[in-house]
């Protein structure tokens, strides 16, 4: 994995607590309260343009290491191609803050496409389930994607970058009904025990840490340092059903949740990066189809 130092380490640290950092975290939880009660459009809309400007002046290297990930993946594209990649991939990141406030709302509004309910439900019907989840279009609708189907997730709860935001996501997620598992010792026996006792464990298979990408390998040789290494142990351990689930944008503020068949782990498997190897090639081709959508596509690897 390639060493580099992340520019957002010169960014003045947002959990600090203190008190401009406080009315920040108040003020981005007062526009999530305000937002939630907005028509689902126009907080789709609203400042994405300003958000946009944002990343561009102050966070140039988002879209330096963005225009250079696809020119990598996507090496015959034309510049015109790439750019507007770059527009669509920060389009997608300014959408995603303003539509956060809504979910809940997308199914009954008809904004959510599910392809296959019927398989989803024959594999809920499986129990033990631990879904491999990806950061792709809006991936706070696939909670309302799973209660459709009759699904309820427990997964681990995560900080972000401010105090604010983590108090957003958590609220969002909890009135979606995702349940959240403890962050000690105890949360990896709580994660055993919700997949061998029936339930859904959603684990967000491609990760970034400090900047550095942790999955997809992208040519990389497997490690056991990540969350696919976490899901393969699991669903060996648990006897799970493995699942993928991501989330397509579609136009106007509309969705596809994506279920996908059963994936069973080699039984020839070696051992833990044998499954990894496996699991990483089954996210893989998802992230390389909607590199435009997904969210760490200006992370280092």
């Amino acid at each position: 994995m390639r060493e580099e130092a992340d520019p957002a380490a010169t960014l003045p640290d947002r959990r600090a607590p203190t008190l401009r950092n406080w009315l920040l975290d108040a003020w981005e939880i007062a526009q999530y309260l305000v937002f939630r009660h907005m028509p689902i459009d126009l907080g789709s809309r609203l400042g994405t343009s300003g958000i946009i400007a944002y990343i561009r002046r102050e966070r140039p290297w988002v879209v330096e290491r963005a225009r250079a990930n696809l020119k990598r993946h996507r090496p015959s594209a034309t510049e015109a191609e790439i750019e507007a990649w770059v527009d669509a991939f920060l389009d997608n990141i300014a959408r995603y803050i303003g539509e956060t406030p809504s979910i809940g709302r997308y199914m009954a509004a008809g904004r959510i496409e599910l392809p296959n309910p019927e398989r989803a439900r024959a594999i809920r019907k499986r129990g033990g389930i631990v879904a491999l989840c990806l950061h792709t279009g809006n991936w706070e609708v696939m909670l309302e994607g799973l209660k459709a189907v009759g699904m309820s997730a427990a997964c681990a709860p995560i900080a972000w970058e401010t105090r604010g935001q983590t108090w957003v996501i958590n609220d969002l997620r909890r009135r979606n009904g995702l349940r959240y598992l403890s962050m000690d010792h105890g949360g990896v026996r709580a994660a055993y025990k919700e997949v061998k006792e029936g339930g859904l464990l959603a684990i967000f298979v491609d990760e970034a840490r400090g900047g550095q990408l942790m999955a997809p390998l992208f040519g990389r040789p497997p490690h056991a340092e990540g969350n696919l290494a976490i899901a393969a142990k699991l669903a060996r351990r648990a006897n799970a059903t493995i699942v993928l689930c991501h989330v397509t944008r579609l136009p106007e503020a509309h969705f596809r949740v994506n279920f996908s068949d059963v994936i069973e782990l080699p039984k020839d498997s070696t051992g833990l990066l044998d499954d990894v190897s496996f699991l990483n090639g089954v996210i893989e081709p998802v992230i390389l189809e909607h590199l435009e959508q997904w969210f760490w596509l200006d992370d280092s690897f």
